[in-house]
């Protein structure tokens, strides 16, 4: 998880010690790692965080370590992939190719959401410019035609929340790192579903957060594993929330005084993925009273119900692990099919971009 890495890195920066921080800004074909995953090493030794699941991290260990050595070094650019003797000899074997920025570590910005260009090659390599969605800020220190370039690129990255590489002429690459809060999963009904939801959500490195106004329910001692526990209606609990369309809402409850509010609110909200749990009856009941009390065919036909994939989960853990891949497949674009079936390429990937 970036987030831990990154506090690992400031933990050992702040003791003392110099640390390289190694960024993935492009992959292509079947690379183990997306963009903006992120690897350091502090001086003393110690490793963090990942950019292929292990296929080139001793590699970069050594590329730190000169790091460390030198003057201080300018960011550069490491490639691993099929072309390379050096792919084999540092277990490159799944096929792909990746590109890893190496530079030493510095705080990151603190911000919500935004966007981060990063310049490597030409007279500007090192340099960077930065957008603050919440302040509407920019700032750094690109220059002329390529502060133009990168300002468009930010824009784009804060509108997809997709990190990208662009090749530009003279052998110069700007990554653009997005910014974004980690995905959130809000669940309405503290039932015992809703536990192994959060948890499990909670490994993934996802926030979580629970509403549910019958306060019996809704108690830390049925959802521990919460990171947010609201024992109100949802009409007051999602402007606490301040729910937004990233989010995605999983309704459990089975109580229609409750769910049917819960899910029109968070469609005319304009969030991105409800999921609903119940019966397939329970399903046309519950969106032909959504449909008489104002909501249109096209907001109906966006729920998730029931809610899940078709892996035949009973259990609330199992139930959990079915609503989980949904989610998944929906932020990725992916029908959940088993990948045998399917003939796309595994991870996702980014093709470089001229």
């Amino acid at each position: 998880m970036n987030d831990e890495t990154l506090q690992t890195a400031a933990a050992w920066a702040a003791r003392g010690d110099n640390v390289a921080l190694a960024t993935v800004v492009r992959t292509y074909r079947s690379a183990p790692r997306p963009i903006g995953s992120v690897f350091a090493v502090s001086s003393s030794g110690e490793m963090a965080g990942s950019v292929s699941g292990g296929c080139v991290e001793g590699d970069i260990y050594g590329a730190a370590q000169e790091l460390f050595a030198g003057d201080g070094g300018a960011p550069r650019l490491i490639h691993y992939g099929i072309s390379d003797d050096l792919a084999l000899e540092v277990g490159l074997a799944c096929g792909g190719e990746l590109w890893v920025a190496l530079d030493r570590y510095s705080p990151r910005t603190a911000m919500r959401r935004g966007a981060i260009a990063h310049v490597f090659g030409g007279a500007q390599n090192g340099h960077t410019l930065v957008f603050d969605v919440d302040t509407d800020a920019l700032t750094g220190d690109l220059a002329g035609d390529l502060r133009a370039t990168a300002e468009a690129a930010i824009g784009e990255a804060v509108a997809t929340e997709a990190s990208s590489a662009i090749d530009l002429e003279d052998g110069i690459t700007l990554f653009v790192e997005s910014i974004h809060p980690a995905p959130r999963v809000v669940v309405v009904g503290a039932v015992d579903t809703a536990e192994a939801l959060c948890r499990m959500a909670g490994t993934l490195g996802w926030r979580t957060a629970v509403v549910d106004p019958r306060s019996k329910f809704g108690t830390k001692e049925r959802v521990p594993s919460t990171d947010a526990l609201l024992t109100s209606w949802p009409d007051k609990a999602y402007p606490e929330l301040e729910l937004e369309a990233a989010d995605h809402l999983v309704v459990l409850t089975h109580d229609q005084k409750i769910d049917d509010p819960a899910i029109s609110l968070a469609l005319n909200l304009g969030v991105g993925y409800v999921g609903a749990l119940g019966s397939r009856r329970t399903q046309e009941k519950r969106n032909q009273r959504l449909l008489e009390s104002g909501n249109t065919e096209e907001q109906v036909g966006r729920i998730h119900g029931p809610v899940g994939l078709d892996i035949g989960a009973h259990s609330p853990a199992e139930t959990a692990v079915a609503i989980l891949a949904e989610i998944i497949a929906y932020r990725s674009g992916r029908s959940g099919r088993h990948l045998k079936d399917t003939t796309g390429r595994i991870h996702p990937t980014d093709e470089p971009t001229a």
